[in-house]
């Protein structure tokens, strides 16, 4: 396959959960479009996702779930305070969870060693939807790998500004998915999960593992994460296949969110996913939606450049970024994050030697 992979249909664009909801179904459609202005998409193999079946969603979620979903559907009604269950959104799900489960194929039939899909809808947990998402494509793809392609070791890396509390949810005993995830304390955000000592039960002891980053962390504080706990953690499991579960919600600007990355460092944290996907498992699915605002597209087109380790100029496709406001200093920032990773550290050495 000589292109980049890019699981894409217009047909997304009914995820619009209404008029006012940060979540908008216009974000694919505007991402392409930013693409071909970039001149990128002539360098992409867009691939129409196939609808996931019900057995695909039982991976990960319970039948009187489905269930569940399907009455709403039919009737209107809400998972969640923020989550409305449309036609259109129930619909675009399922191609969603199916293009991970296609991209993953891809990549396992040796046709390409990276893929790229708009997914990541993270709070959907076994028996529950939330945080916008209906059903959790992420865990579907990860379950899939275990249980239908017998893979003893996959990592999901989570990047999303809100912690994943559905994807830990479905794993936190399971030892064959190693769910690490960074976000915003969340102590200051929604879910209000993914505290440090959050580090799973029973056979799956040590294989949740949780990066609360103190709010405004910027750049630099993302690299202190990466040496310090993903870089090493993902060389000690040793993962036969690699989810990067992203989007652009950690970007400073972002309306939801309250992280400190810019453009530059979000595509950073791309590249280094990308190489340490690379370096240990020799693959990356990478999945992009969440971001909030304006910034929504320019993020998603950072992101990209990185994990396709592009030269593209990004910036120049973006509006001038915005000002940052004044905040805390980089050394009080520094010290914060550097005492959350030796906290981390604790609650992990148990499990892990490369602590």
């Amino acid at each position: 396959m000589a292109g980049i992979p890019i699981f894409y249909s217009d047909e997304l664009g009914k995820f619009d959960l209404g008029e006012g909801h940060p979540l908008t179904g216009s974000r694919f459609r505007y991402f392409m479009a930013l693409l071909d202005r970039a001149g990128l998409l002539k360098d992409c193999d867009v691939i129409s996702p196939i609808p996931a079946s019900d057995d695909d969603l039982l991976l990960a979620h319970t039948p009187e779930y489905l269930d569940r979903v399907e009455g709403l559907r039919k009737s209107g009604g809400w998972l969640s305070i923020d989550t409305p269950v449309t036609a259109g959104a129930t619909e675009a799900q399922r191609l969603i969870a199916g293009s991970a489960l296609q991209a993953a194929r891809l990549i396992l039939d040796g046709k390409r060693d990276v893929a790229h899909t708009f997914g990541g809808f993270h709070h959907a947990g076994r028996d529950f939807g939330e945080g916008f998402c209906i059903f959790n494509d992420v865990a579907i793809a990860a379950k899939a790998l275990v249980e239908r392609d017998g893979l003893k070791r996959v990592l999901v890396l989570d990047t999303d500004a809100h912690q994943g509390n559905g994807t830990m949810d479905i794993f936190y005993n399971d030892p064959r998915v190693l769910f690490i995830s960074i976000h915003q304390d969340p102590k200051t955000i929604y879910p209000g999960k993914g505290f440090v000592w959050e580090t799973g039960e029973g056979e799956g002891k040590g294989f949740t593992v949780n990066i609360p980053m103190p709010p405004l962390s910027g750049n630099a504080n993302y690299i202190q994460a990466y040496e310090a706990i993903i870089e090493p953690l993902a060389r000690a499991f040793k993962p036969e296949f690699f989810i990067r579960n992203g989007g652009s919600d950690p970007f400073y600007a972002d309306d939801l969110t309250m992280l400190g990355l810019d453009l530059d460092g979000l595509s950073m944290v791309s590249r280094r996913t990308r190489d340490l996907a690379l370096g240990t498992a020799g693959n990356l699915l990478d999945m992009t939606v969440s971001g909030y605002g304006d910034w929504v597209s320019y993020g998603w087109l950072a992101q990209f450049c990185g994990s396709e380790a592009l030269a593209t100029d990004y910036k120049s496709f973006s509006p001038k970024q915005p000002r940052r406001a004044p905040a805390t200093t980089e050394d009080s920032l520094f010290r914060a994050t550097a005492g959350m990773l030796e906290s981390l550290k604790n609650e992990l050495r148990a499990d892990w030697k490369c602590f």
